[in-house]
């Protein structure tokens, strides 16, 4: 836990906090769930004010994909990796942090636990540092839409049938989850498969291929 603490540079008044935040829920009944839930919301209106006051002529809609991409599911599990949640959370025998949301949500647990010791402003300045690279790494120009939105938008501007996402294999237990789908347009009589460990991930590489598909179509 002490690596923990180096890496965010912040040393925790009631070490308790600290060691309830890394405890998963497959390991004890007290588990770190309701911290969970405190350091969602911290991350999302932190996160929320720091674009807002980056990018000042930046419309609604923009704001909104920049926060929804640096809060995602998939940025937090990397955060978490980055300041060596895999080898301090507390996980069940039998569990495994690969292919679920563990270090994510385990992430976003911290960020409650640093509020609760240190109040909001540790938590702010501790949430700033760490996205700070992802932060400034943005531009004013970039797409953030994910290719199930820009295959719609692209389909909906040339008058087309929208695509229907079909689930036709499923692999779920606790060590790996695997959803394949495929993506049609009867329309265009085109199809495209994918796998991701989530459905929604499936369908958003299904539809990344159905992009690409269509692009060499019209060449």
């Amino acid at each position: 836990m002490r690596s923990i603490s180096q890496k965010l540079g912040y040393i925790f008044r009631d070490p308790s906090l600290l060691d309830l935040s890394l405890t998963h829920k497959s390991s004890s009944s007290v588990n770190n769930e309701r911290l969970e839930y405190l350091g969602d919301s911290l991350l999302n209106f932190i996160i929320a004010e720091e674009v807002f006051k980056r990018f000042e002529s930046l419309p609604e809609g923009k704001l909104t994909q920049f926060r929804a991409s640096l809060v995602s599911r998939e940025l937090l599990n990397e955060m978490g990796k980055e300041i060596g949640l895999e080898e301090s959370v507390k996980i069940g025998k039998g569990e495994t942090v690969t292919g679920n949301s563990i270090l994510g949500n385990t992430f976003e647990a911290l960020i409650g636990a640093i509020y609760l010791d240190g109040g909001f402003l540790e938590a702010s300045k501790i949430v700033s540092s760490l996205f700070n690279d992802r932060l400034s790494a943005l531009s004013d120009s970039q797409d953030l839409k994910d290719s199930k939105s820009r295959l719609q938008e692209h389909l909906q501007k040339r008058g087309d049938d929208l695509p229907y996402y079909e689930l036709i294999d499923e692999e779920n237990n606790n060590q790996v989850k695997k959803f394949k789908i495929v993506c049609n347009l009867e329309g265009l009589g085109l199809s495209a498969e994918a796998e991701g460990n989530t459905r929604k991930k499936a369908e958003i590489k299904a539809a990344e291929r159905m992009l690409e598909l269509i692009e060499l179509q019209n060449d």
